[in-house]
């Protein structure tokens, strides 16, 4: 009985010794986005990745006293990515579906916009029926809630993918699109940028659950929940002590929680 008790107590204590060895101490966290979605995150002029999202997790990762860097990777390949350990978190827009929660773990939302259907100024319908829409062309980055809610809701459109969320409003701009649907957000900066009365929101859209989800939050590998919890109370202190506001404020005149 003595030894199976001695047995049973280097048994208890490998195992916490082992658990001990496999707790990470966060010091370092990489953040991957896709900068191509403006305001939310892209490319200026020195090849630096800005926008609201790099601005919130960089006051995120302050209030955590964690050293973020930030990684560019192209949308298809941000889950992948993630889950082969090029970086740790996701932080792109990425809005929490169903068929995404099987494979990442997200965070608490922390915004939540209107998807809308964008088209050129010279179209004065408003009509965005399946049957107003048969065989026009459609476009939308590609992998997203705005390319699954394009192929659920316009069967007989003609839809078009594209690698970034920057190509389909150029190209609804030059005449090679006939409807983009994208957040209202980006839509409203590039009909600003744009500058030219090319395009206008002609609707928003229903964020109906099954394929736009409550809204965004950050995603980490599904083991990585230490991670996770850390971020949810970063994120809930940024909104106690009024941090998100002043942030979001920086960037846009509505609040974009969906609150």
């Amino acid at each position: 009985m003595k030894i199976a008790r001695v047995l049973s107590a280097i048994g208890l204590a490998t195992a916490l010794v082992g658990t001990a060895a496999q707790a990470k101490e966060w010091k370092t966290v990489r953040i991957g986005m896709d900068a191509t979605y403006a305001p939310f995150e892209s490319v200026n002029e020195k090849g630096e990745i800005v926008g609201f999202e790099v601005d919130y997790a960089k006051a995120l990762c302050a209030k955590m006293k964690l050293t973020c860097t930030f990684q560019n990777q192209d949308w298809d390949g941000v889950i992948p990515a993630l889950l082969a350990s090029k970086f740790d978190v996701i932080f792109s827009s990425m809005n929490e579906t169903p068929a995404r929660a099987q494979k990442v773990a997200f965070s608490d939302v922390y915004y939540a916009t209107a998807p809308v259907i964008m088209g050129p100024v010279a179209n004065k319908s408003d009509d965005v029926s399946p049957a107003a829409l048969k065989g026009k062309a459609v476009g939308s980055q590609s992998s997203t809630t705005f390319a699954n809610y394009i192929q659920k809701t316009y069967p007989d459109s003609t839809y078009k993918g594209y690698p970034g969320a920057d190509e389909p409003n150029l190209d609804l701009a030059s005449g090679r699109l006939d409807y983009v649907v994208t957040d209202i957000l980006v839509a409203e900066t590039f009909i600003e940028k744009s500058g030219n009365g090319c395009c206008r929101i002609i609707t928003e859209i229903k964020r109906t659950p099954d394929i736009f989800g409550p809204g965004v939050g950050a995603a980490f590998r599904p083991d990585d929940t230490d991670l996770r919890d850390m971020f949810n109370k970063a994120i809930k202190e940024l909104d106690d002590d009024g941090t998100y506001k002043k942030i979001e404020a920086g960037y846009f005149k509505m609040d974009i929680r969906g609150k």
